[in-house]
C-alpha cells in the first residue's frame, strides 16, 4: 500500500499535499426520506430518487461551508457543471452507502441520536448542558428543522458505521508508517539557472506570413461571441417582496408567538482585514506577508477600520464592505480566528491571527451574550420574512396573469405596470453571462438567443436556484464575430515573439547543456554560469511545486536524481527554460520520527482506510444504476 501512495503522489494531476496527508469523505447532506414524492426528481439510484430540493440543499450547504472556511471563493468557481456535478456525486454515494448500510442491518438508535445531538457544544447554555431552546433556534437560524436535521445526523451515522466495518483491518506497520514519513518529510537543495524568455523578445523578428499564420491558426481565440441586450422583469419572491405591505402589529404578532426562533448564544460582530497565504508559499513569501500583516496593522490602529480593510484586504467576499462580517457565533469560523475574536472587547483590534488561509486582522465591533434577539433588532428580519411569505403566495397567480397577456401579445413593460412594477434593461451580454447573471438553463439561454429583436421568451425562464421566473424581450442583437487581424495584431505579434524567444531560450539552454555534461567542456561552462546559478533553500515536496514552477519533471528529476550531475533535458518553466542539478538530499530528521510515529501511522492508516472504502464505493457504483433525469439542473 506504501508504495501505491507514492505513485499517486507522484502524479501532477492528483498534487497531494506533500508534507501532510489529508483524507477527507464528506457525507453533510439529507436524505430523501423527508421529500415530497412530487417534488422534481434530479436522478434516480436503483429506482430511489433524488429530489431537485435535496441536491439544491446540498449545493447551497456546501456553498455556504465551503465560503465560511475559504471567504476567497469567487461566485463563478462555485458555479460550475463540475462542482455541481461532485455535489450529485456525493449524493449518489451516500444513497448507495446508506442501501448497503440498511442490508447489513444497521441501525442508530434514538438513544445513540439523543446523545450524539446532546453532546454538540453549539447546542449548550451557559451552564454547558444541553438546551432545546437554543438547539431549535440554531436549526431554525439555518433555515432546517429538528426532523430534517436529525435524519441527516442519523444518515451521517450509519455512513460512519459502515466505514468502519469495511475497514476494520487498515492499520498501517510502523515500518510503512516510517517509510511515508522519509518520504514525506525529505528535503532538497537545488542548483538552478533560468534563460529567461525576455531576454531573447528582441531578437525574436515574426514574418508577417508567421502573424498571419498564427492568427489563422487561432482565430478561435479572436472570436466575439453574440451578444444581446434584454428587458426583463424578474417575477421572483425577493421582487415581489418589496411590494408587500407587512403591519407593525403582524411582525409583534410573530415575534411573540414564536419565542424560541429567537434565542441565540453568544455572538460577535466584527470586521477583518485578510491577507492570504498560499499554502504552498515558500519561507520568504511567508516572512513577506507576516510582514506586510505588521504593517497593515500599524495602519489599522490608527484606522478607520473600515476604509484600511477595504485598501488592503484580499477576502473578496468582505472587502468592499470593508472587512464587514455577519454575526456569529462559536463553532462557525476557524478555532484560530475564533479564540482571538473571543478574545477581543468591542472597538479592540486584535494582533495579527494566522490560520490556514493567511493571516487575518480583527475589530471587534459589537457582541451580545446569549439571550434573546429584542423585538426592534428582530423587526426588520421578520417584516423581510413575512413580506416574502405573502409574496410566495402570489408568484404563481402573478405568472399566470403574465402568461395570458404575453400570450395576447402584450408588451413586458405594459405587464410589468399592470403588476405595479418596473422592467429593466441589461448591458450587452454573452451567453455564459445571461446564465451567470440570472441563473438560468442552458436551454432557457439559447431560446432567448433564438428571439428576434423585439420579441419576448414565450413563456416564464426558471431562474436557479429556486428563485424565481424571468419575463424578457430581445431589445438588441449582436451576431458572433471574429475580430480582424489588424485589431489583434499587437496581441498576436506579443504572442508570436514570446513563443520565438522560447525557442530561442531552449535553444540556448540545451546549447549550455551539451557543454555542462562533456568533460571535455564542463569546467569552462560552468564557470560562465557562476552569476546566474542559484541555489534554493531546503525544499520539500511541496515547497518545489513552487520552486520548479510546477513543472512536475522537474519536480520529479530533482527528487529522484542518484548524484549531483545536471538533469539531461532543459525543462521549461513560466519565467523560461532552466537547467537543474541535485545540491543535496536532506533524509528526514531520525529524531523528528520518535515524535511524530503516532501521527505517521495514524494518517497512514487513514489513507489506507480511505483507499478500501473507496473501492467499496467503486463496486457499489459498479453495480448500481444511476440514472440522471434532470442534467440541466446539473449543468
Amino acid at each position: 500500500m506504501l508504495e501505491q501512495l507514492r505513485q499517486n503522489a507522484e502524479s501532477w494531476g492528483i498534487k497531494i499535499a506533500f508534507g501532510i496527508i489529508i483524507v477527507v469523505f464528506i457525507f453533510s447532506f439529507g436524505l430523501g426520506g423527508l421529500s415530497d414524492k412530487k417534488e422534481p426528481v434530479v436522478a434516480y439510484v436503483d429506482g430511489a430518487p433524488i429530489s431537485a430540493r435535496e441536491f439544491q440543499k446540498a449545493y447551497e450547504d456546501t456553498i455556504t461551508a465551503m465560503r465560511r472556511q475559504n471567504p476567497g471563493l469567487t461566485a463563478e468557481e462555485l458555479n460550475t457543471p463540475q462542482f455541481k456535478q461532485s455535489i450529485l456525486a456525493q449524493l449518489v454515494n451516500t444513497k448507495l452507502v446508506l442501501a448497503s448500510a440498511d442490508k447489513m442491518g444497521l441501525v442508530v438508535s434514538p438513544a445513540e441520536l439523543r446523545a450524539l445531538i446532546s453532546s454538540i457544544p453549539s447546542f449548550h447554555n451557559a451552564q454547558n448542558t444541553f438546551d432545546s431552546a437554543i438547539y431549535k433556534n440554531a436549526l431554525a437560524q439555518n433555515h432546517t428543522t429538528p426532523e430534517r436535521f436529525e435524519a441527516e445526523l442519523k444518515s451521517n451515522q450509519l455512513v460512519q458505521k459502515l466505514q468502519a466495518m469495511t475497514t476494520v483491518s487498515s492499520l498501517l506497520t510502523e515500518p510503512e508508517a516510517k517509510g511515508l514519513f522519509q518520504w514525506a518529510r525529505e528535503t532538497v537543495r537545488m542548483d538552478y539557472v533560468i534563460f529567461p524568455v525576455k531576454d531573447f523578445l528582441d531578437q525574436a523578428k515574426p514574418t508577417d506570413e508567421q502573424l498571419a499564420a498564427f492568427y489563422e491558426s487561432n482565430k478561435e481565440r479572436f472570436k466575439v461571441p453574440a451578444r444581446l441586450r434584454l428587458e426583463f422583469l424578474p417575477i421572483t419572491v425577493a421582487e415581489l417582496a418589496a411590494g408587500q405591505t407587512v403591519s407593525d402589529e403582524a411582525v409583534l404578532k410573530h415575534y411573540e408567538s414564536n419565542p424560541d426562533s429567537f434565542l441565540h448564544p453568544e455572538q460577535l460582530h466584527a470586521r477583518h482585514i485578510l491577507l492570504m497565504v498560499p499554502p504552498s508559499a515558500t519561507k520568504e513569501q511567508e516572512a513577506k506577508a507576516e510582514a506586510d500583516i505588521k504593517n497593515i496593522l500599524a495602519q489599522a490602529k490608527k484606522g478607520p477600520f473600515e476604509a484600511v480593510a477595504k485598501k488592503f484586504s484580499q477576502d473578496p467576499g468582505t472587502a468592499p464592505t470593508g472587512g464587514d462580517l455577519p454575526w456569529f457565533s462559536r463553532g462557525m469560523m476557524v478555532k484560530p480566528f475564533e479564540d482571538a475574536a473571543f478574545a477581543l472587547k468591542p472597538g479592540q483590534v486584535s494582533e495579527p491571527v494566522r490560520t490556514q488561509y493567511g493571516w487575518h486582522i480583527i475589530k471587534l465591533e459589537a457582541s451580545r451574550p446569549a439571550g434573546k434577539v429584542p423585538f426592534e433588532a428582530a423587526k426588520a428580519d421578520i417584516k423581510r420574512r413575512l413580506a416574502e411569505e405573502k409574496a410566495n403566495e402570489k408568484v404563481n397567480e402573478i405568472l399566470d396573469q403574465s402568461l395570458d397577456q404575453m400570450a395576447a401579445g402584450v408588451k413586458l413593460e405594459k405587464i410589468a405596470k399592470d403588476l405595479n412594477l418596473a422592467t429593466r434593461k441589461s448591458e450587452l451580454m454573452d451567453a455564459a453571462m445571461v446564465q451567470r447573471t440570472f441563473g438560468l438553463k442552458k436551454e432557457a439561454v439559447e431560446s432567448l438567443f433564438a428571439l428576434a429583436v423585439g420579441a419576448g421568451a414565450k413563456t416564464p425562464l426558471a431562474m436557479e436556484p429556486s428563485k424565481g421566473y424571468l419575463l424578457a424581450e430581445k431589445i438588441e442583437d449582436q451576431p458572433e464575430s471574429v475580430l480582424p487581424l489588424d485589431k489583434v495584431k499587437t496581441e498576436v505579434l506579443a504572442e508570436v515573439k514570446a513563443q520565438e524567444a522560447r525557442k530561442l531560450a531552449m535553444d540556448k539552454a540545451q546549447a549550455v547543456l551539451a557543454k555542462l555534461l562533456d568533460p571535455a567542456t564542463a569546467q569552462q561552462a560552468q564557470a560562465g554560469l557562476k552569476a546566474e546559478l542559484k541555489t534554493t533553500p531546503p525544499l520539500d515536496r511541496q515547497a518545489a511545486i513552487a520552486q520548479t514552477g510546477g513543472n512536475p519533471q522537474l519536480l520529479m528529476g530533482i527528487f529522484s536524481a542518484a548524484d549531483n550531475n545536471w538533469l539531461k533535458t532543459p525543462f521549461e518553466v513560466p519565467a523560461g527554460v532552466a537547467l537543474a542539478r541535485l545540491n543535496e538530499r536532506i533524509p528526514a530528521p531520525e529524531e523528528v520520527w520518535e515524535k511524530e510515529k503516532r501521527f505517521w501511522t495514524s494518517q497512514g492508516s487513514a489513507a489506507f482506510r480511505q483507499e478500501l472504502f473507496n473501492a467499496l464505493l467503486a463496486n457499489l457504483r459498479a453495480s448500481a444504476k444511476v440514472e440522471i433525469v434532470r442534467q440541466d439542473l446539473v449543468n
